[in-house]
């Protein structure tokens, strides 16, 4: 609850497995569905990974109107809201997505992406021409990874937790917010049932 209250540029939800995390982010791309003109993209390092995310997805939006088709999976809502996933397995990846306007962008498992570099090209589609849309990035990691140095550099060594960061050179905020197990209250109740 506490990550998606943060109206930031960047937020890093990273920590404990079984947090909640990609719950989160499952949540947060609702924020905006109702304008048509939302467009979001979810990417994973590799496509295949995210048939989980998929698969809970499903289990929230289809219920709310969603159509998924595709693949990559394109999640479309009647009122012209769309929903894209992606992957960056290979170091021109990003190019698949320049050009394009993302109101939303979700990346599950950050610390995937090998390159700092890679991620800034990535977030450069994070844009809006829409005054009632926002341009945002939500991640989620746990920790360890190919890109675990330049994440903890980028949202832990710079940004206080839970204290919003704004970037001297670009002057965005940034934010990183510590996932607990304790963040799950299902995953608490089962563990004390045992």
């Amino acid at each position: 609850t506490l990550a998606l209250r943060y109206r930031v540029f960047e937020l890093l939800y990273g920590g404990a497995r079984g947090g909640g995390k990609t719950s989160a982010g499952i949540a947060w791309l609702l924020i905006d569905i109702n304008n048509p003109k939302y467009r979001a993209l979810v990417i994973r390092k590799n496509a295949d990974d995210l048939s989980d995310w998929i698969d809970r997805a499903r289990q929230i939006y289809e219920p709310l109107g969603a159509e998924f088709t595709g693949k990559p999976a394109i999640i479309k809502w009647k009122n012209g809201a769309i929903i894209r996933t992606g992957h960056l397995k290979d170091e021109n990846a990003y190019t698949k997505y320049q050009g394009h306007e993302y109101h939303r962008i979700l990346i599950e498992e950050l610390t995937q992406i090998p390159r700092e570099e890679d991620y800034l090209k990535l977030i450069s589609s994070c844009r809006s021409s829409d005054a009632n849309l926002t341009a945002r990035v939500f991640a989620t990691t746990n920790p360890g990874g190919y890109g675990h140095s330049w994440v903890q550099e980028r949202f832990v060594n710079e940004c206080e937790p839970l204290k919003i960061f704004i970037d001297p050179t670009t002057k965005r905020t940034r934010v990183f917010v510590p996932a607990t197990v304790e963040d799950n209250p299902t995953l608490m109740r089962k563990a004390n049932v045992h």
